[in-house]
């Protein structure tokens, strides 16, 4: 490390500040700024004109900006491109846990991550934070039906009844208490409401006095990657909190992990 005389923090001995402040420049753009002007630019970086065009154009030689009419510059597709790969390398569990044990702590209840495989959901991550509430042991890789879990209709919302019979089965599908949603059309309002509100809510579906409610994560392509959801029993938390407060808790940590994912959209 190399020291300095104002006391602020020291700079890596093989530390590039010019490297530095060009990649700074990438990162000035965002939603609210999506194109910005040389002017913009070196105000944004506390520099000159002719040091931030010297960048501008080293970066738009690049592919990392693209010139604009007008004089206007906004990120280019290599940049684009770094983010995809970065995106591609991201371990889900790894990046979801933290955020599930935070989800954890808010509402004193299990988390759960999990993806879809075939007709069934299959645990990734699991943060129990308080006995077994289920009759079988669940933990990371265990298999659930679809249909008759939050998780699962999470991770169903958007087919059409054709495709649920496709994923599914035919119908009727196994019961497991008489809350059981045994068809497309009894399934339905359970995936309507995921649109509608961003999240599906299991009340002794799977097994009677099991309650939970899941929330989709998008991927970048606007794909349903994944659902994370809260899980308890029906003697312990009623529908009102379950739908209010760990409601808010829970889409608020599925969008977060949406936009670790790379997703830019709007969510319910």
């Amino acid at each position: 490390m190399s020291g300095t005389d104002d006391g602020s923090k020291p700079t890596p001995r093989f530390f590039i500040q010019a490297l530095a402040r060009g990649l700074s420049m990438l990162e000035v753009f965002d939603e609210q700024h999506p194109d910005l002007s040389l002017t913009e630019l070196a105000t944004a970086l506390n520099t000159n004109k002719p040091t931030a065009r010297r960048f501008v154009q080293t970066l738009v030689e690049l592919g990392y900006l693209e010139a604009l009419p007008a004089k206007r510059y906004r990120l280019g597709t290599r940049a684009l491109a770094l983010g995809q790969r970065y995106l591609a390398t991201l371990d889900l569990a790894q990046v979801a846990r933290p955020h599930l044990e935070r989800l954890s702590e808010a509402t004193g209840e299990s988390t759960n991550l999990a993806v879809r495989d075939g007709r069934d959901v299959v645990y990734v991550v699991r943060v129990q934070a308080a006995p077994r509430i289920l009759s079988i042991n669940l933990h990371v890789g265990s298999r659930l039906p679809a249909y008759a879990t939050s998780l699962g209709k999470a991770l169903l919302a958007g087919k059409t009844d054709r495709e649920l019979a496709d994923v599914l089965g035919p119908p009727p599908w196994p019961a497991y208490t008489p809350h059981t949603a045994r068809s497309p059309v009894a399934l339905r309002p359970s995936l309507d409401h995921v649109d509608s509100h961003g999240y599906a809510v299991c009340d002794g579906e799977l097994e009677l006095g099991l309650r939970s409610i899941a929330a989709p994560v998008f991927n970048a392509d606007g794909q349903v990657a994944a659902a994370v959801n809260v899980s308890t029993h029906a003697a312990q938390v009623s529908m009102e909190q379950l739908t209010g407060p760990f409601a808010v808790a829970l889409t608020q940590t599925a969008r977060d992990l949406s936009r670790i994912l790379g997703y830019s959209g709007a969510i319910a």
